[in-house]
């Protein structure tokens, strides 16, 4: 079965904008096992402990990961853990331009948000 890795930015951001995300990112993928890694988990639950409305979004990214599976991460930034899952998953769910643009590159299908509904980047 196909992985998706979740990067906390998709996560936040379709907490920011409910919509069926998951529904349409199995419409592109098919099939596929959802995959948050540890070091994600930890950076949502560090924002979700603040004040405001991105820690009120992070605190919701947290709630739609529930059930993902988690795999470990190694001691590089969490941004490097994500490219690097992502390297052996079919894609990477980001709206981080930079790390989406970095992915492309390194020939690994970016998923994240156009106009607020999910497509390939």
């Amino acid at each position: 079965m196909k992985k998706v890795v979740f990067d906390s930015s998709f996560l936040m951001a379709v907490a920011e904008k409910p919509s069926d995300w998951m529904g349409e990112v199995q419409l592109l993928m098919g099939r596929f096992e959802p995959v948050m890694l540890d070091c994600v988990r930890a950076e949502l639950a560090a924002l979700s402990s603040g004040r405001g409305r991105r820690a009120r979004y992070a605190r919701v990214g947290l709630e739609l990961s529930k059930g993902f599976r988690t795999e470990p991460c190694g001691s590089a930034s969490v941004d490097d853990e994500v490219a690097s899952a992502g390297r052996s998953a079919a894609a990477v769910a980001t709206v981080d331009r930079g790390m989406a643009g970095a992915l492309r590159a390194s020939g690994v299908q970016v998923i994240g948000l156009r106009s607020g509904r999910v497509a390939l980047l």
